[in-house]
Formats: C-alpha cells, structure tokens, sequence
C-alpha cells in the first residue's frame, strides 16, 4: 500500500516542470544543498554523511527561514509544534517540554556538536539566531551519546553571507507583544575572503495568563575568513536573557473540593506578581572547515556555553479550591540560583574511498561535551516570610503581596558534573547504484557525578558517581526502486544514562534497548517535493516509573519522587509526511503519525504523548491582480491524553478548610484541532507586510494535564502583523 500510494504520486506530479536549485557546498563540505521554500537539498546530522533526505535512512525533517518567517515561528517550541510527531507540553510558563513517540527529547545540539536541554532552565529558544532547524525523529545513536527513540534536534546557526544583505522587522499583536529584529550580513573586505553577520531581536509582551509578561534580549555576531582556498574559519558569540513577571509554578484546579469541575478561564493565574524566573545564556563557538587531499575535508565545531536561571516563585499550585468561598488552595514559594558551564565539540572527517572498482564514502569522528551545573545555597527566609501560604479567595486574586526575604549566600549547595565522550565512525557503501549501505558504530563514555557542600561552599560528600561505556551499532540500508522512490531500513542500539533513583536512592540503570525503522521516501518535482512513509519499532528496558509502592507525598532527600525500572517496553508507529513545493507557487507540509508504547504487561504507557498526531500547512502565491500577495494556513490535530492524578470524590461534602476525600483516577484532555491562518503582501522587492492567525477558533484545552493534579492551559487566540524590509 504504501509503494502504490508513492508510485501513484510518483505519476501524478512526475510532468510537472522543476525549479532551479543551487548546491551549497563550503570547502568540500555538503551542509544543505538549499531549495526554495520549504525543501533542502541535503542535511548531514543523522549520520554525519552529506546525503539526501532521501538518502537518510531515518525520519528527517528540516524547517527552513521560509518557513518560519512565513507562519511567525519566533521559538523553537513554535516550530516544534508544526513538526511532524513532535508533541509540545507546558508545565506552566517557563517549563516546555518536548516529546516524540511517546518519550521526551533529551539529544540537542549546536551545529552538530551535543549540548544540553534543561526544561525552565533553556534560553535557546529563539529562532533569530538559527538559519533551519533540523529534527532526526527515533534513536541517533551513531552521533549522539545519549541514544534513545525520540528524536534529535540540530539548531544550525545562522552564518555570513558573501554578498551584502540585511533585513528589519516590526511585529505587534495580541497581549501587547512587540517585536523587533534585525539581520546584516556581508563581506568585511573587497575581495570577500572575510565576511560578517550580526543579528538582534528585541521582545516585549503581556500575555493571556493573568500577571505574565516577559522581555527577551537576544544578539548574535560571528566572523568567518577563507584563510587559504582550502581553509575556513568561522568564529561567533551570541547572547539571550529573558526577564519574566508573573511566572507561574504549576497548574489550574482542574476541581473543586466537592468533586465538581472547575472549568477555569485560560488567564488563571495565582502567581505573585513579583515571581519569576530569569534566564541568561551566552555562547562563544568557532568551526574550521579543512579540504583534506582525495576530496576529504575535516570539520571541527566547538561551543563554549555559560547560562544562569534566577527562579523566585510564588505560586497556588495545590490544594482544592471551594466552589462557595474560593479557598483551600495553598501555596508553595522557592527561591534558586542555577549555573551551568558546558563545553561541547564535535569533530570528523569525510570523504570517498574506492572498493571493488566502486567508490563508497566514510566519515570518522568524535564529540562530546563536559557539563557542569550548579546549584546556590541562596534559598528564601522561611522564617520571615511577609504573605500567607494559602489563598485567601482565588477568584479575588491580585497578584499583589511582598516580597520575601532572602538568604543569599552565593555558595555551591550541589554540583553535577556530566562528561560523554564517544568515537563514531561509519562507512556508506554502494553495492551497487540502486543499493547503499550504511555501516556504523560509535563508542560511548557517560560518567555523571553529584557532590554536596555545606553553606560554607565546603565538600560535604559524593550523592551519587556513575560511568558507563557502551558501544552502539548503526546499520541502514537504501535501495532505489526507482529513479524517484527508495525503500530503507535502519537499526540502531539504544543507551540512555538517566538520573532518576529508586526508594533507596539509588541511580536507575540506563536504558537499553533497540530500535529499528522501515520506509519509503521518494524525490518528485525534481526534488522540490519530498514525500516519506515509515513503520518503527523500539524495545527498551529499565524505564523510570514512579513507585507505586511508596506513600503520596515520599521524596528521596534531593526532594525527587522516586521510580521503579520497567523492563519490557516497546513503542510501535506508522509516520507519513510530505514536504515542499508542489508548484512555482504552491508550498506543503502534511504529516501523521501513529505511536503506541506499552509495558511488558500489554499496558498502555506515555500515555501523555498522543496515539495520533495530524498537521497540515500550505502557502499559495497568488497572481495576476493579486500578484504579491501569499496566503496560508495550518491545522493540527492531536487525539487524546490522559494520566493518574489525585482529585476529590465527587460530591464529597467535606466542610472547608478540612482535607476532602481522595481519589486516584484518570485525568484527560480530548482530541482537538488548532487552525490557523497567514497572509503575506509583498509591495515589492524590499518591503512586505504579514498577519498572522493562530487558534483561529479560539479553542479552550489544556497543553499538560495531570501535573499538580492540575491542567495548563494552551494559549488563546493570537493575532500578530508584521512589517519586514530587505535589502
């Protein structure tokens, strides 16, 4: 079915007339073959090879500038959203977190080098500092240590252009969201053997929860020379704070403490208006691209990265509020410096080699990164705190009490110390000119480290010291069944350090496991159109699940829950998606995807990611007398999740200020669709202007249920216009 269904579009666009297309090499090194639109040409981060979309034998999709500016996307969590079986959860206002089929996203990196992603603690989420976002949906074991079934996002940086250009935008829209950016790149001396770019975006918005506002700062500068005709070199700094008002630190009720549904507004909000949670990064990255002899070429990419999140919290997040007097729901206040230091590199060489009179192509490489996080001792004076920890009256609330005092005595309370090292290499052999092989290992070194201090700064003891190594096996395989359409599959092991511990406090093993995938891709328009089909299939062993066995309210003495190993776990998926140009005019994105992941019991598990997953976007340039103008649209649909949380027995008629009867059961959020809408009108070369739509409906749903026993709701209607300028 799924041959026919490419054969048959195969022959439905195969007459259609092709765009010219322009191969993007630097110094011998493929990085993207650039399309207009929504297409690429080639991408090299599954497997460090250049190879074609088609030619990965992995679930790959890359989300260009195009698109982007065409549909607003100013973060990553707004890209990720329009990515095909990528699921995005808030836990509140500064928590975002990632998943794909059916288990969170851990692997990032910087233009190929690994880094990390700590939710409510990332500052790397905007979109002016990338040129594309590439997304490897299932294990990426060979070029990323922490292998696992989710996914893998590339974040490619955004680089100096040889000839002179610039942009500048405005944007204004709902909540009172401003936005200013501006991009210019071009050569720093005659002959262009020296080019520069320096870009800066500038944010300031309310927002649709009650009390919520953020400013974000965000600047990039980087350099990059030709030192020989064989020799690049590229160095930059970028820099992103973000000072947020109002955050909150958990969910709304989902009910009152009679059992009965609170059916909140999507502005609910018990915040102080003082909470926050501040962030700061700044990087400091260089990559030296060298031409080796035999047209092999050595890439070295190095990122230096400094951030820091300042979390003062107050926040209602538990409890069960009365229906007549809106009390009973208490509060929880924190008070946390977080520092982080990270150095992450990454570096191999590729090129062709000749076997048996055919020519084939190897890559060797290592990366890695050393990571060390810290936690301050600063903490609140619990003993002076000037505000109730209860609210009085939900429904009343103002936001409006004072500040706590703090004790801040700047010394280390906890570090974490993170090193991975590993050695990959891979060879792609050519059988024969229909048949490619993929043959690959990498060799892995995870060792994490936990030391305590006392107020003093002083070394208190080890929590925890672990290390592992493991080697991981790559193997896939492309066959062209036709000149547009090839068949793949792939095989990857899984290993996934993890730092959840069980009632003992001691470190879980790591997940082990296997995954494997089996497609179809085919190339139509010439390439501007790439569509791909795949079955997948993961087996893992040693999951974290929280422990049923231990008592509400348990925390080991880091104040984490505490897990239990589940072996036994596989994940089973279909995915489809189609991307690119269809015509001169006509841009598409469509894509679905099926996840199921069960126990070894046949019980359903991830039961917070969804089972289905539907998005569709599309822009169309019209002419004649409306020449200029592009209009678009998406809609994504998501079917239901759900998860355990304590609420109260419904019609319970416990007296207030009491603890009312409790409940384990389920919690849900339904399926539903976003829609949205786009229009861009071009007065000519230079100038343009856009409206953007999204929840066009204003739909009510919630992004996370369950945390606190508490749902968070998705944002409203947002309508923003923009003015860009080029030149």
């Amino acid at each position: 079915m799924l041959l026919l269904a490419l054969l048959a579009s195969s022959a439905l666009v195969g007459h259609a007339q092709a765009a010219d297309d322009e191969a993007a090499t630097v110094r011998g090194v493929v990085v993207t073959g650039k399309k207009d639109g929504y297409a690429v040409e080639a991408t090299d981060s599954a497997a460090k090879l250049p190879l074609s979309l088609r030619q990965t034998p992995q679930s790959v999709t890359v989300i260009t500038t195009e698109r982007i500016q065409d549909f607003g996307l100013s973060s990553i969590a707004n890209v990720l959203e329009q990515t095909t079986g990528i699921t995005v959860q808030e836990n509140d206002s500064n928590r975002v977190n990632f998943t794909s089929r059916g288990f969170s996203i851990s692997n990032f990196q910087l233009d190929g080098a690994p880094t990390s992603y700590s939710s409510g603690n990332s500052v790397m989420g905007d979109t002016s500092l990338y040129e594309r976002i590439e997304v490897i949906r299932g294990a990426a074991g060979l070029v990323t240590g922490a292998g696992d079934p989710s996914a893998t996002i590339n974040l490619i940086r955004k680089t100096p252009t040889r000839d002179f250009a610039g942009s500048a935008s405005v944007t204004a829209g709902s909540w009172s969201r401003g936005r200013v950016e501006a991009d210019v790149s071009g050569p720093l001396v005659a002959s262009g053997r020296v080019r520069g770019r320096v870009s800066a975006a500038f944010e300031d918005r309310e927002s649709h929860i009650d009390f919520y506002e953020e400013k974000k700062t965000v600047a990039m500068a980087v350099v990059e020379a030709d030192l020989t005709s064989s020799t690049l070199v590229r160095l930059g700094y970028d820099y992103l704070e973000a000072t947020p008002r109002g955050s909150t630190w958990g969910t709304a009720p989902l009910f009152y403490r009679d059992g009965t549904p609170t059916d909140l507004s999507p502005n609910y909000s018990v915040a102080a208006n003082w909470s926050t949670w501040d962030r700061n990064s700044s990087s400091l990255y260089g990559v030296i691209q060298q031409d080796l002899p035999g047209d092999w070429s050595l890439r070295l990419t190095l990122n230096q990265r400094d951030s820091e999140s300042t979390a003062l919290l107050y926040y209602g997040y538990g409890g069960y509020p009365d229906p007549v007097d809106g009390s009973g729901l208490f509060v929880a206040d924190y008070y946390n410096v977080y520092q982080e230091e990270e150095t992450g590199f990454d570096l191999f060489a590729s090129g062709p080699f000749q076997l048996f009179g055919r020519q084939h192509e190897a890559v060797i490489g290592v990366n890695g990164f050393d990571r060390e996080a810290t936690t301050l001792n600063d903490r609140i004076d619990a003993s002076r705190r000037p505000y109730a920890m209860t609210i009085p009256d939900f429904r009343n609330w103002d936001g409006r009490i004072p500040e706590p005092y703090l004790l801040k005595y700047g010394t280390p309370a906890q570090t974490t110390t993170t090193k991975e090292t590993g050695i990959y290499g891979a060879a792609r052999l050519n059988p024969s000119d229909r048949l490619k092989v993929i043959l690959g290992a990498r060799s892995t070194r995870w060792e994490t480290q936990v030391d305590l201090f006392d107020l003093a700064g002083a070394y208190v003891r080890t929590s925890s010291d672990y290390a592992d190594e493991r080697v991981t096996p790559y193997v896939g395989v492309i066959y062209d069944l036709t000149s547009q359409i090839s068949a793949y599959a792939s095989y990857s092991d899984l290993f996934k350090p993890q730092s959840n511990k069980d009632k003992n406090n001691n470190q879980l093993a790591p997940v082990i496991g296997a995954s494997y995938e089996l497609g179809l891709k085919g190339e139509f328009l010439d390439g501007d159109l790439l569509a791909s089909t795949v079955l997948f299939y993961a087996q893992q062993d040693n999951l974290a699940a929280l422990d049923a066995s231990v008592p509400d309210g348990f925390f080991l003495p880091d104040g984490s829950s505490a897990y239990v190993a589940v072996s036994g776990a596989e994940t089973r998926g279909f995915e489809a998606e189609i991307t690119g140009k269809v015509s001169e005019r006509w841009n598409v994105v469509s894509g679905y995807t099926y996840a199921y992941t069960e126990d070894a019991s046949g019980t359903r598990i991830s039961t917070l990611s969804p089972r289905h997953i539907a998005r569709l976007y599309s822009t169309y340039d019209l002419g004649g007398p409306l020449e200029g103008l592009r209009i678009g649209g998406g809609l994504n649909w998501q079917s239901g999740i759900y998860t355990l949380a304590t609420i109260p027995v419904p019609g319970n008629t416990s007296a207030p200020g009491t603890n009312p009867p409790t409940l384990r059961t389920n919690v849900a959020q339904d399926a539903y669709v976003l829609a949205s809408l786009t229009a861009r009108y071009k007065f000519n070369d230079h100038l343009s202007a856009q409206l953007n739509v999204d929840n066009l409906f204003d739909k009510t749903y919630y992004r996370r249920v369950g945390f606190y026993n508490g749902g968070f709701f998705g944002e409203p209607r947002r309508v923003t216009v923009s003015l860009r300028a080029s030149f």
